[in-house]
């Protein structure tokens, strides 16, 4: 995501910091000028605006960072929702399919019965048949009896027949017991007849039926091997759409495992910007550690400077009043020091922000403000809230102009962002004099003055010793 460029240009900036403070520590050991001074703060001041533009770049990447992994969440959840609808879908498609297999199960059953109810329908039909072929024999025997005893009536009339029984018979009562006898017969024969037509009828009634029921039950199997054979184009198709939605469940389920381990190797990355807006921090505070520490030292030598400047006055008083001058030098109103010892507010002016913790208005995070902002007009004058000397007098682009003044017991007052100075280095100060011009130099976003009250190097509340 990040060039490997910036990466390392960050990493390289980073292991130069501690070199740079130590090169900075030498320099400020070595020096006891207020200029010197002035400039080891400024070099201070400007690789902490460095620092800070650093920790900027990366929390905006950070930011950045934390944007794209919301992004992915919600495509992450966009994909479980996708994979949840899908095995839904393959869960609600294998159940289809069961029940389609159970349906070619029972389909296959039913034409299992048919097919084995067609056999023996068909063996009953061939034992039907060899019935008939049978009865179709004794048939042909009785009709050949039959025949016989026609042709032989025939050879011979009946009327001759009746005059050889009566001739024959020994009586009337004997040739009426002929008569009926030869009767007799006759309907045996008919009876005879009549019962084998009837048995050939019902075998080919039983017949018909056995085929009419074959033909049924070949119907209803056909028509069980049509609703198989639908019932398994369904399922064919079923198992398609199935194999289809698996290989879009697996393709799912791959993009879900790249999006969590982009989210992964993200907050990797986050984590290591971290780490280095942690050590930057760190960085940062032995810096403003060391700041503290010059303006310490600065404050010390200018309290020496000052007691050897009041000895220095006082033994040339002493000159003077041994040579009984009865006019002194009026001493410059710039250099007088007033009675009041307290703090002034440096101008009149509304306070927009106070000290603490806010956002800032630039770059828009949370960030320790560490002195009050007021508000005045482009060019107003901005008084020094106590007497003293000024030690510092310099640019850089987080405070912009800007101005110190040391006011002894570790006490020193800063004022930022002035369009212009009215004083120099080691002037001595009044208590309401000008030493600058409000405006909006450095890091600021219209005309304002930041102040601060900062005591051992360490800033405080202003609003605690001002009235």
């Amino acid at each position: 995501m990040y060039s490997e460029m910036v990466y390392n240009g960050l990493i390289c900036q980073e292991g130069t910091m501690k070199k740079r403070i130590s090169a900075f520590l030498i320099v400020a050991l070595m020096s006891s000028s207020v200029q010197v001074f002035a400039t080891g703060t400024d070099l201070y001041k400007n690789q902490l605006e460095e620092n800070n533009q650093i920790i900027d770049s990366l929390n905006d990447k950070k930011h950045e960072i934390e944007e794209n992994k919301n992004v992915i969440n919600s495509e992450l959840i966009d994909i479980i929702d996708e994979i949840n609808y899908t095995a839904s879908s393959i869960h609600t498609l294998n159940a289809t399919i069961s029940q389609k297999e159970s349906d070619i199960f029972t389909k296959s059953q039913k034409i299992t019965e048919m097919t084995e109810k067609i056999e023996v329908l068909e063996a009953n039909i061939v034992k039907q048949k060899q019935e008939i072929q049978s009865q179709e024999v004794e048939l042909r025997k009785q009709e050949d009896i039959l025949s016989a005893r026609v042709r032989a009536a025939y050879k011979s009339n009946s009327m001759n027949n009746i005059i050889v029984t009566l001739i024959q018979s020994k009586s009337i009562l004997d040739f009426a017991e002929r008569l009926r006898f030869i009767e007799t017969m006759a309907q045996k024969d008919r009876e005879v007849m009549a019962l084998i037509d009837s048995i050939i009828s019902e075998l080919e009634w039983r017949k018909a039926t056995l085929e009419e029921d074959q033909l049924e039950t070949e119907l209803i199997r056909d028509v069980l091997h049509d609703e198989k054979e639908a019932l398994e184009l369904e399922k064919g198709a079923l198992v398609s759409e199935k194999s289809s939605l698996e290989y879009e469940l697996n393709k799912q389920r791959q993009l879900e495992d790249e999006k969590t381990q982009v989210i992964a190797n993200l907050t990797a990355e986050e984590q290591r910007l971290a780490q280095e807006i942690g050590d930057i921090m760190e960085t940062n505070e032995e810096l403003e550690a060391e700041i503290q520490r010059i303006i310490r030292e600065a404050q010390e030598q200018a309290r020496r400077e000052e007691e050897a400047r009041r000895a220095e006055e006082a033994r040339r008083k002493a000159e003077e009043e041994a040579k009984q001058k009865e006019d002194s030098e009026e001493p410059n109103p710039s250099e007088q020091v007033p009675v009041s010892t307290g703090f002034i507010h440096p101008i009149q002016g509304r306070i927009s922000s106070g000290y603490g913790y806010r956002i800032h208005p630039i770059r828009g995070d949370r960030h320790f403000h560490s002195g009050i902002d007021y508000v005045a007009p482009y060019g107003a004058p901005i008084a020094s809230t106590r007497e003293g000397t000024v030690i510092l007098v310099t640019y850089n682009s987080g405070y912009g102009n800007y101005v110190i003044i040391d006011h002894g017991n570790g006490m020193a007052s800063l004022y930022a962002h002035l369009s212009s100075f009215a004083v120099g280095v080691g002037q001595r100060v009044t208590q309401g004099q000008t030493i600058g011009y409000i405006g909006s130099t450095g890091s600021s976003t219209g005309p304002h003055l930041h102040f601060e009250i900062r005591v051992n190097g360490v800033h405080r509340n202003p609003l605690d010793y001002v009235r």
